[in-house]
């Protein structure tokens, strides 16, 4: 019962390609036509699982900067003041900033081609 349901579901789809008794035709290009939608719809799926990778990372990562702040804000605050009113600190600062900046690139740059 249940395969001449799907025959009659497939007789019914092919039905507007013919007509009654003639067997039904296939545009010249249907091969072409039907790998360009699945290869668009393979895309399209790709594209959704990275923008869910892409919001997960970012959420977790935010959820980390929150917490931070909770449980550490006080002292992370201490640290910042202290540094402000110290002229010396922020010579130590700057090269530190410089050269964290020279290595996010250089690894970006090595991951990248490597």
């Amino acid at each position: 019962m249940e395969t001449t349901a799907r025959d009659n579901a497939l007789r019914q789809a092919l039905a507007p390609l013919g007509k009654e008794g003639e067997p039904p035709r296939l545009p010249s290009n249907f091969a072409f036509t039907t790998l360009q939608r699945i290869r668009r719809e393979q895309r399209q799926a790709e594209r959704r699982q990275q923008r869910l990778a892409v919001a997960f990372v970012a959420g977790v990562a935010l959820l980390g900067l929150v917490a931070i702040v909770i449980f550490c804000g006080a002292t992370l605050r201490q640290l910042f003041l202290g540094v402000v009113h110290q002229p010396q600190s922020l010579a130590l600062v700057l090269p530190t900033l410089f050269c964290l900046t020279f290595f996010a690139l250089l690894n970006h740059w090595l991951a990248k081609h490597y």
